[in-house]
């Protein structure tokens, strides 16, 4: 690189390509933060700032009565799902809009678990 190009100029940016996720990327992006995400980010979010403050009330009773009811429970639902919409593949990718729809309940997810984990710390920061 001499020194009147410029890094923008040095680089060869034409053999990138951005490719948009597959469906069975896709499904596994929505396993991954419904299931593990939300999971773990509700037992913090539990652990520190109580069960009270869980939105949910069925979520809420699994807290109170063994936390690990609710890993048992997210686990089962997120594993179903994952089985469905991957059984059902050739028929989900006939609807109109279907990886905008994956793309925002992935993005929801993802609202979901950093809303958890900014309960959790900021219980922990009140204390």
């Amino acid at each position: 690189m001499s020194e009147a190009e410029t890094i923008g100029e040095a680089l060869d940016l034409s053999e990138i390509r951005l490719e948009m996720p597959g469906y069975v990327e896709l499904v596994l992006s929505l396993v991954i933060i419904w299931g593990f995400g939300d999971a773990a980010s509700t037992l913090v979010a539990a652990a520190f700032a109580g069960p009270s403050l869980e939105a949910n009330p069925w979520i809420r009773l699994l807290l109170v009565h063994h936390p690990l009811l609710v890993v048992a429970l997210k686990a089962a639902v997120v594993l179903y799902a994952g089985v469905v919409l991957l059984e059902c593949r050739s028929v989900v990718e006939r609807v109109p809009g279907w990886r905008a729809w994956f793309l925002g309940v992935i993005g929801l997810g993802t609202v979901v678990v950093l809303t958890n984990v900014y309960v959790g710390l900021a219980a922990v920061a009140a204390v």
